[in-house]
């Protein structure tokens, strides 16, 4: 994620502070702020880094950090684990759409705010979204690709995890900017999820010619790294990656 992303983040967590401390009584209260993160990676260590700092502003909030390490099953349970405990606002990141949102559900019919950062749920119970336009990215993509091949090429693409809604807006973004060339031929969209080690492993299962591919598309930098790894132990690398 850009730096913008990340600065729009820290100004939301400390707007989301401010307001709740604003109701203080003579009494100072104390508010718990739980935080799901869906992995564990430099960028979700930054941005839980920020979190701690926007609570140095204040006192009386508590922060409870959670991260899932890539595991449905994980979340959902630390999600319920944090509603349980008490808390007065969930932040989170879910893992898979489809499997987190009961969870999160869970935790906004309970009345708790919920904020929905970086990837989606599929429902709308939630207070706030914050996050990038990734089908806009996939669609940048795209054009910087068809530009580098001058409009005609073989593309293999290596997609983040299954049902996750970034690697499905990504994708979509993607798919829509090279239809727009001919010459452009989407060979294969493997399965990644989101590591290196994943990319590292889509290529050594692909069973095409790698010979011929002129172009990986990555859908994170830690794939395309992946990729790249991959591809140069193999006779016949690609040209480029991204």
């Amino acid at each position: 994620m850009n730096k913008r992303l990340t600065n729009e983040w820290l100004c939301l967590c400390l707007a989301l502070v401010t307001m709740l401390l604003a109701a203080c009584s003579k009494e100072r209260p104390r508010y718990v702020i739980g935080v799901s993160q869906c992995s564990e990676d430099i960028w979700r260590h930054k941005l839980n880094d920020e979190l701690r700092m926007g609570t140095y502003f204040h006192d009386g909030v508590e922060l409870r950090l959670a991260s899932a390490d890539d595991s449905d099953e994980r979340q959902i349970a630390q999600i319920d684990s944090l509603v349980q405990s008490g808390i007065d606002l969930l932040i989170v990141a879910p893992n898979p759409a489809a499997r987190l949102t009961p969870a999160i559900d869970r935790a906004y019919d309970k009345g708790i705010p919920v904020i929905v950062f970086d990837r989606k749920t599929n429902s709308q119970k939630f207070t706030a979204y914050i996050g990038a336009d990734n089908e806009e990215m996939g669609r940048q993509m795209g054009e910087y690709i068809a530009s580098q091949l001058g409009g005609r090429g073989r593309v293999l693409e290596i997609m983040g995890l299954r049902g996750s809604s970034p690697a499905i807006e990504r994708h979509r973004g993607f798919v829509s900017a090279i239809s727009r060339y001919p010459g452009i031929e989407l060979v294969a969209s493997l399965q990644g999820d989101w590591t290196e080690g994943s990319a590292v492993e889509a290529i050594r299962q692909y069973d095409g010619d790698l010979s011929t591919i002129d172009f990986v598309f990555g859908q994170n930098d830690r794939m395309a790294l992946g990729a790249r790894r991959a591809l140069l132990k193999e006779k016949g690398t690609v040209k480029r990656e991204k």
